[in-house]
């Protein structure tokens, strides 16, 4: 087996979940009748995946743009804010070690795990919604039931053992009712 499995496996899912984003801030900027809150929450979804990831690259010292994340800045491209210049942080300017294959793996591996805890967060607040959030609440457990179909179905493909990520006590359609 390829011994960059878990690199090349990251790439590629980032590759895709960065498809999904795109897609839904074009159905949140086009929202069909009735479904603005529901596409806006799945918008905030992928937001706060996306940036998770770009913020665990800082904390592993990882090259965004090997990853595959330079390209895509949520605050702009999927929430549509503008540059602010007082926040926006130069992110070349961090010490990058070499993404070597037990680093991606650690970085995946905490990735995963907190993105667990706010989906769990997500899922509560879809399955008892304050009023008036209900759509909006089920989008965004959307955008997280979407990233672990994703994350199972590319770990299938690189022969990756879904323990070894820390997803395989996920169910993506929404029975996840435990802590991890």
């Amino acid at each position: 087996m390829n011994k960059e499995k878990f690199k090349i496996y990251t790439i590629e899912t980032i590759t895709l979940l960065k498809e999904l984003a795109r897609k839904a801030k074009v159905e949140a900027d086009n929202p069909k009748e009735g479904s603005k809150d529901y596409a806006q929450g799945v918008i905030m979804g992928y937001y706060s995946i996306i940036t998770l990831l770009k913020h665990e690259s800082f904390a592993f010292c990882i090259d965004q743009k090997e990853l595959g994340l330079a390209d895509i800045k949520p605050d702009q491209d999927l929430l549509g804010l503008g540059r602010n210049p007082d926040v926006d942080v130069v992110e070349d300017n961090w010490a990058i070690d070499v993404m070597d294959e037990e680093k991606i793996k650690g970085y995946l591996i905490d990735s995963i795990t907190l993105l667990k805890e706010q989906a769990l967060e997500a899922k509560k607040e879809a399955d008892n919604p304050k009023e008036g959030f209900e759509d909006y609440n089920k989008g965004e457990w959307m955008a997280y039931s979407s990233l672990f179909s994703l994350l199972k179905h590319q770990a299938s493909i690189f022969n990756i053992n879904e323990k070894e990520l820390g997803i395989a006590d996920i169910d993506p359609q929404g029975n996840l009712t435990k802590t991890f």
